[in-house]
């Protein structure tokens, strides 16, 4: 399974007063890191909206498991994969480390999704085209 790494320098910003990241801003990176892992593989929110006529893949569900805080000044590193495809969903794994220890275990849930050509205003499930699952299995092979 292709993963992905990124690191984030925690700021004044993402902290609650006793110097430690706000819970919230957690969730935020994932979806940065979830983001990055897409474009790590050539699949731009640009391209899949342009190529994939997709909106991309809107949040559904998200969990986290938090092991060990991090605070102000830390340097972290998330690693990303997509550990599960099924028909019209994902599901994206994140691992946050801190110094080599894992920090923060979390999951998202995707949908494949398009505007509803009936209203607008609505978003609609599709099936995952088998050539976008492929641009993840043959980033395997490169790395």
């Amino acid at each position: 399974m292709f993963k992905n790494t990124i690191k984030i320098p925690v700021e004044w910003g993402h902290c609650d007063p006793a110097r430690i990241v706000f819970y919230p801003n957690y969730f935020s990176w994932f979806d940065q890191a979830t983001r990055h892992l897409f474009d790590k593989v050539g699949l731009s929110y640009e391209i899949m909206h342009k190529e994939y006529k997709t909106l991309g893949f809107p949040l559904v569900d998200a969990q986290a498991e938090f092991l060990s805080p991090t605070l102000f000044g830390d340097e972290i590193e998330i690693t990303s994969n997509i550990s599960k495809w099924w028909r019209k969903t994902i599901e994206v794994n994140h691992e946050i480390t801190n110094d080599g220890k894992t920090a923060v275990k979390g999951k998202e849930i995707r949908v494949w999704a398009v505007t509803d050509p009936d209203n607008p205003r609505k978003l609609k499930s599709l099936i995952i085209p088998e050539e976008f699952k492929l641009k993840f299995e043959n980033a395997n092979l490169i790395v």
